[in-house]
């Protein structure tokens, strides 16, 4: 009886087993199933990102200065104005401008007077000289034969006379084309000088846009190429990248695009577009390379110097 019941246990036992065995390979089996991947899940695996941090610019901007510094400037404008090309947006009335001014008028005064004196040759008074002396050379000679004279006199007095016949020659064909060419390239450079020389009191607008920062105090002197005030164009804003490796750049082309997220903006994202991507590395202790987008869309509360986070999607 008792050895009936011990195998009965055990064929009980036995089938607990079997019963959990079955229970994990069934298990296992649908676990296998379903992290099956499908082959768009395999292509989206294969999806690489490149990712670099960024900051907001203008298309173009500017830091404006005296190259040889100011004593008496005079700003125009103020922080926030909108200006045009050409306007004048600082004066300067400094003594070495000044004195600048005086030479480059006089340079042009002396070149000026050159290149008449050139072009007008042959003057009715250098004619008048070249005659008379033609005239005394001949004179000259004849004397020198009718006292008789030795050779060498009589030569002496026959070179004078080709030589004066020379110069007349000369003073009657006027100046040279060389000549004159070369006055003329002198008065245009003194009339370039002086060009130079009035527009320095000013600096004026290169391009249109929007005055953002103004860094020095009028009646303060400040050094040469001191800035005195930034202007930038805001029309069009750019993102470039700060920090994005030397590893990562070879697989960024133009035209791609990339996802751009702002910091000030966080819940939103934006698309921009590769518009350029340096040809020298910038950084110091880092290689990195700076990558210029264009934004899809420009958010009208985005502000110059802002920061981003560009994710570029690669193959």
């Amino acid at each position: 009886m008792k050895h009936s019941q011990l195998s009965g246990f055990r064929i009980f036992t036995l089938g607990v087993i079997i019963l959990l065995v079955t229970i994990f390979l069934v298990s296992c089996g649908n676990d296998t199933a379903a992290t099956q991947e499908t082959p768009q899940d395999q292509a989206a695996l294969l999806v690489q990102e490149v990712s670099a941090s960024g900051e907001v610019i203008p298309i173009q901007w500017a830091s404006l200065s005296y190259p040889t510094g100011a004593e008496k400037f005079d700003v125009k404008v103020a922080v926030g104005d909108k200006v045009s090309k050409n306007q004048v947006l600082v004066t300067n009335n400094d003594s070495r401008l000044i004195a600048g001014l005086y030479q480059a008028q006089s340079a042009l005064e002396r070149a000026q007077f050159a290149y008449d004196q050139i072009k007008g040759l042959p003057t009715d008074a250098s004619l008048a000289a070249a005659k008379a002396a033609l005239a005394n050379a001949e004179a000259n000679l004849q004397r020198q034969k009718d006292i008789f004279a030795g050779n060498l006199a009589i030569e002496a007095a026959e070179a004078d006379v080709a030589a004066a016949e020379a110069n007349l020659k000369a003073i009657r064909a006027g100046a040279s084309r060389v000549e004159i060419e070369a006055a003329l390239k002198d008065l245009r450079a003194a009339e370039f000088a002086l060009k130079q020389a009035e527009a320095a009191f000013d600096i004026q607008a290169p391009f249109s846009g929007t005055i953002v920062d103004i860094l020095a105090n009028p009646g303060e002197p400040i050094g040469a190429f001191q800035p005195i005030l930034i202007l930038a164009d805001l029309s069009e804003i750019r993102v470039r990248t700060t920090d994005l490796s030397e590893v990562d750049v070879p697989k960024l082309r133009a035209g791609q695009t990339a996802s751009i997220f702002f910091d000030a903006l966080s819940d939103q994202s934006f698309t921009g577009t590769i518009e350029r991507i340096a040809e020298k590395s910038s950084g110091v202790t880092s290689v990195y390379y700076e990558v210029t987008l264009k934004l899809a869309q420009v958010p009208s509360n985005l502000r110059w110097g802002m920061t981003a986070f560009v994710t570029f999607p690669v193959d």
